[in-house]
């Protein structure tokens, strides 16, 4: 679980139960402060929900890359040659710009599923 996530939480809760504490003595400004405090920890909260589902995400993707590579190194004796010059030519950009070489990466990721597995 991500820390974001405990973190908003407890905010939530802090902002609820500061909420309650204005409910009680009628002070609109404690109400609109433990609002506030809610509404952060609940974005918080959804911010580390999203940190994990992208992870899971990277995980999966990464364990299907590797099935992947394995089934083209069965098939294509020539891969791991073909591979390692891929790897040399995409180094120095991957230092450069990781978010563009994430988002080729899922392209080729998904176009080999396409080639592999065929349109369902």
């Amino acid at each position: 679980m991500d820390e974001d996530r405990v973190k908003g939480a407890a905010k939530e809760l802090g902002g609820k139960v500061k909420g309650a504490a204005g409910d009680l003595t009628g002070d609109k400004q404690t109400q609109a402060e433990a609002k506030v405090t809610e509404l952060k920890g609940s974005a918080q909260n959804l911010y580390g929900q999203a940190k994990d589902t992208l992870s899971d995400a990277a995980g999966q993707a990464r364990e299907f890359a590797g099935d992947t590579f394995d089934r083209a190194r069965e098939r294509y004796p020539d891969a791991q040659r073909v591979y390692q010059r891929g790897n040399e030519a995409l180094r120095p950009h991957a230092q450069e710009s990781p978010l563009g070489l994430a988002i080729l990466a899922g392209a080729i990721g998904y176009l080999l599923a396409l080639v592999i597995h065929g349109r369902r």
